[in-house]
């Protein structure tokens, strides 16, 4: 049985396999900060929902979240990965799919924030530092980055069927 952070091969999709090239362009896109700083506080009143204050979780720990069109990331709910920025320093950034109800965009969100504060090391199994999220749930973990998750939904005021995802190494074009 596959453990659910080993990551597993990126299933073919209907638009092929995943165009590796185009990911660090695709991650390299910063959704909208409003708030302009990366100081926000979790517990600010403002922030309404789940997936509100998982942002600003990521915002205060220099973790960036990114959009991703769907169409190219089809059967994947979102990214994780590490990489470097211009001036070559370290950066963590998480992709959510465009298509993602605010509901799975939460638990998506606190499980990416899981696998980066949590298990890390997974990603160097991927050659680029990237791994896919997949949209199918996998049962409840008890351990591992999957209950990491939970517990963060759970602080942040949502009730999940499971925070647990299975994560893959994306196959390139080339």
């Amino acid at each position: 049985m596959q453990h659910a952070t080993e990551p597993a091969p990126l299933p073919p999709n209907r638009t092929g396999a995943v165009a590796a090239n185009t990911i660090w362009d695709i991650m390299g896109d910063r959704t909208d900060n409003s708030a302009g700083d990366s100081g926000a506080a979790v517990n600010d009143p403002l922030l309404t929902t789940p997936t509100a204050r998982l942002m600003a979780l990521a915002m205060g720990t220099d973790i960036r979240v990114v959009d991703l069109p769907a169409d190219h990331s089809v059967g994947l709910a979102g990214l994780v990965g590490i990489g470097s920025d211009e001036d070559g320093e370290p950066r963590s950034t998480i992709g959510l799919t465009d298509d993602l109800d605010d509901d799975l965009r939460a638990d998506v969100l606190a499980f990416g924030l899981a696998v980066l504060v949590g298990t890390p090391e997974v990603l160097a199994e991927s050659p680029d530092g990237i791994l896919g999220i997949s949209k199918e749930r996998l049962p409840q973990a008890d351990n591992g980055p999957g209950n990491l998750a939970w517990h963060m939904l759970q602080t942040c005021g949502r009730e999940s069927p499971s925070t647990t995802f299975r994560l893959m190494i994306l196959q390139s074009d080339d």
